[in-house]
């Protein structure tokens, strides 16, 4: 009679593919032509798929898992009220993790992939997920989300509009009348890249350069490492655009330390809002992303695949990122003094 290893094997396919067929599932991508072949192999075979097993499997216990890098980072704020009231609404429970600890042979991780424990999985973590536990998520049949990233298993990822949010930073600095504008934070990770590219389309369509990001990470010791390495540079900008806000609150302390004045001689931006940026004197401008509908849709899909239901994937681009206007920016000053950093 076979099983879906030897049919995987013969029709020279993974047996996930081999499982979509079987299960009559549409949310593995494969082409007519795959799904023949493999329909062949099954045929020749006999295979007859073990129904106790697969009610089994279908089971729903309820319960999915949100897992985040340093869950105590405050931009999670706003989406795990967005993931917590769409699970509420179909009566499920969330189990949040760090991902951190999410390595392979973690107790986590085992928990994670235990049979019936969780029907699915809301992942944010960029570098952080070795190969090995990708696999072990890929090969099971729980659906993985992938948020803030664009290389979920199976085309699986919901993204904030990193790109659009840049821009509005940017062009908010522009309208104040800023041209020596720098951007600042981040790594080499999809969303800093995005919102780099907003900022540098803002500059260039106002006929401006565009300069390479600075990128020392993210935190506030990154936003003090980027304003150091701004000032090392003997380049004096009027203002930042900052990837994100704790490193916009980095650049807060650090730049009190050099005596140079916010927003006096220099205006701040930072791209994401949290009530510290509130906080902080002078309050720190921000950009609001969607958070909330982003962890909203992310809920939203998992309940639709788990129904073989249709459901979209890609840009949360509604609602648009907003700017929220506090004390960090400042219209450029028609004699600006050069700002000497003690």
């Amino acid at each position: 009679m076979g099983t879906q290893k030897e049919i995987a094997r013969r029709a020279g396919v993974s047996v996930s593919v081999v499982s979509a067929v079987v299960n009559g599932t549409t949310h593995t991508r494969m082409s007519d032509e795959t799904r023949a072949r493999v329909e062949a192999v099954i045929e020749e075979l006999g295979y007859v798929p073990n129904d106790a097993a697969r009610a089994l499997r279908r089971q729903r216990s309820g319960t999915i898992a949100v897992v985040v890098e340093k869950i105590e980072n405050p931009i999670y704020r706003d989406m795990f009220h967005g993931i917590y009231d769409a699970a509420e609404a179909r009566g499920w429970a969330v189990v949040l993790g760090d991902a951190r600890w999410m390595r392979s042979g973690s107790h986590f991780l085992a928990r994670l992939l235990g049979h019936g424990s969780i029907d699915g999985i809301i992942l944010r973590s960029e570098g952080l997920i070795d190969d090995e536990v990708l696999a072990h998520l890929r090969a099971r049949p729980t659906p993985v989300i992938l948020v803030e990233g664009r290389h979920g298993p199976d085309g699986r990822w919901l993204a904030i509009d990193d790109a659009a949010a840049g821009r509005v930073a940017t062009q908010h600095l522009l309208d104040l009348g800023h041209q020596d504008i720098e951007f600042v934070g981040g790594e080499r990770w999809v969303p800093t890249l995005e919102r780099h590219r907003g900022y540098a389309d803002a500059m260039l369509d106002a006929g401006l350069e565009a300069r390479d990001a600075i990128r020392t990470g993210y935190g506030s010791r990154a936003g003090a490492a980027a304003l150091q390495e701004v000032i090392d540079s003997g380049r004096r900008p009027t203002a930042l655009v900052v990837d994100n806000v704790l490193s916009g609150i980095g650049i807060h302390a650090a730049a009190h330390e050099a005596g140079i004045s916010i927003p006096g001689d220099l205006s701040v931006i930072a791209i994401h809002d949290a009530d510290i940026a509130g906080d902080v004197r002078p309050a720190l401008t921000t950009v609001r992303m969607p958070m909330a509908e982003l962890g909203a849709r992310a809920v939203e899909a998992i309940a639709a695949i788990l129904n073989d239901s249709p459901t979209r994937f890609g840009l949360v681009d509604e609602p648009a990122p907003v700017l929220i206007t506090r004390a960090s920016t400042a219209p450029l000053q028609v004699s600006p003094r050069p700002w000497s950093p003690s």
